[in-house]
């Protein structure tokens, strides 16, 4: 018979509250510990990378000039955010990467479109509102700044469309990295240098932008991109190349110098002088008379020209084949496959003496042709004519590097003597300097390289590749798929609730 007495229960009041109370303090501990983590997490980080994507991990070079940053640098991002959708993501998550490296990378959005107020009100103040230009971001230190325009941000496949293979222009590439990092540096550093223009023999002229072979995109890019002012000069008379010349440019000379002038440009290079110089091929130049002092700096100069068919576009040019991959000058070019293009250039590569010198100066070899390069050495009135029976087949060098420390003999004035030397003046023209990235890229390296500026030498800052994924169906996929997101899994959603629903009613 069952016992009318009540059961016991199986906690007593004093167990309920004992376990209630371990409950809220252990719940307060973790909290406590979330929070601590947090507080910790924010000053003691460690960011590492899952993703490929390569435009937003930061070279060594960016991370050294951020992390020697003192100065606090202003980064407003004037875009249009859904206009511009791509380009714009790319961009700020790119300085966000800034800003986690050094907070003194201040980062702002605004919106020209949706807040043309706001934006009117700080053009005003940096000064800039007669900027044509929607889509830029803007640096500013001190009172120092730097534009960077959305269309020098990305480069496109050109080629497809000219060739017809695509009928719109292609992003392959994002150059926000090189772009953003020198901008950074030219801000927070707005030291200037000189850079001086040979005239008077036909060279290729700074200031003519209305003409193909004009320098004016080239001496564009001296000035905004790299920080350096520039001027015309000639050696005449009792001209000498002028004292705050830092880097002289010799671009493409189609008539020869007069023996007194070359004695001024040999005097300047003794002095730690640093020279350019773009040879002008043989089809439209003669000998200028450099050729002998490059010859005294280990420099030979061929009177041919070279072709190389399997990697020339268009047939009276090429693409250089062979980059040193140790040179800082072109270095930056081989991981991303860039190929510097050159028109009809001639031969330049180190000069093999007989005569032993004691220091002699040292010459690398910046870019070579392929091993199926040929060269035509007769030239008849401006119009090479090849020879496979007579001309050789073989990889010859088209542009050199030249450095010669402090010797006896030498008074280096401004420093040890650099130089450049490519044989062709075409390839920084107004018509193929924007060709392709890589005729760009190589302007300012070599220049760079040549004032002994390596924070300028973007070194593994070339333009980052873009993957495209592209996902092809038909019309009848397409609808397939359309449904099975639109109805076909919110409706196993809906069926699944449903039948755990009626097994919990039962």
């Amino acid at each position: 018979m069952a016992n009318g007495k009540p059961p016991k229960p199986s906690f007593s009041t004093s167990r309920k509250w004992s376990i209630g109370f371990n409950v809220v303090v252990a719940g307060i501990a973790v909290l406590a510990l979330v929070v601590m983590a947090n507080y910790l997490g924010v000053r003691h980080y460690w960011r590492f990378q899952f993703s490929d994507r390569s435009q937003m991990k930061l070279s060594p070079q960016t991370v050294n000039v951020l992390g020697s940053l003192t100065n606090q640098v202003k980064v407003t991002i004037f875009f249009d955010a859904q206009g511009e959708n791509e380009i714009y993501s790319l961009v700020s998550a790119l300085l966000k990467e800034y800003n986690y490296i050094n907070p003194d990378i201040v980062v702002k959005t605004v919106d020209p479109t949706r807040d043309p107020g706001k934006t009117q009100l700080l053009l005003a103040d940096s000064k800039l509102t007669n900027l044509k230009e929607k889509n830029f971001v803007l640096f500013d230190c001190g009172g120092h700044t730097r534009i960077v325009n959305q269309n020098e941000l990305s480069d496109y496949d050109l080629d497809a469309v000219v060739s017809g293979r695509s009928k719109e222009f292609r992003r392959i590439g994002f150059k926000g990295e090189m772009l953003f990092t020198s901008a950074i540096f030219k801000v927070a550093y707005p030291r200037q240098v000189k850079a001086c223009f040979l005239q008077g023999h036909r060279e290729h002229d700074p200031e003519l932008s209305d003409q193909l072979f004009g320098y004016a995109k080239f001496a564009t890019i001296l000035k905004e991109q790299n920080n350096i002012q520039w001027g015309k000069f000639t050696l005449q008379g009792t001209n000498e190349v002028p004292a705050d010349c830092q880097l002289l440019i010799i671009a493409g000379p189609q008539l020869p110098l007069p023996d007194d002038e070359l004695e001024k440009v040999e005097r300047y290079l003794k002095q730690g002088g640093r020279l350019f110089a773009l040879l002008g091929n043989m089809v439209r130049c003669k000998r200028s008379g450099l050729e002998r002092i490059l010859a005294r700096w280990g420099v030979g100069v061929a009177d041919d020209v070279v072709y190389d068919d399997e990697f020339s576009p268009r047939g009276n040019d090429l693409l250089t084949a062979q980059l040193s991959d140790k040179h800082p000058v072109v270095k930056s070019l081989v991981p991303e496959k860039l190929m510097v293009r050159l028109v009809q250039p001639r031969a330049v590569g180190q000069l093999k003496t007989s005569t032993p010198n004691i220091d002699p100066p040292k010459v690398d070899i910046l870019a070579a042709t392929s091993a199926g390069g040929t060269e035509a050495t007769e030239i008849r009135d401006g119009v090479p004519y090849r020879n496979p029976y007579r001309d050789q087949q073989r990889a010859f060098p088209l542009m050199v590097a030249v450095e010669q420390g402090s010797i006896k003999g030498l008074s280096t004035d401004r420093g040890s003597t650099r130089i450049v030397v490519v044989g062709d003046s075409l390839c920084l023209d107004n018509q193929i300097i924007d060709d392709g990235a890589a005729n760009y890229y190589f302007a300012s390296q070599a220049v760079n390289w040549l004032l002994d500026r390596p924070q300028f030498i973007l070194d593994g800052l070339g333009p980052r590749p873009l993957k495209e994924y592209k996902l092809i169906m038909t019309e009848s996929q397409r609808r397939s798929v359309q449904w099975l997101l639109l109805a076909g899994m919110p409706g196993a959603v809906l069926i699944f609730g449903g039948l755990v629903w009626l097994r919990r009613r039962r």
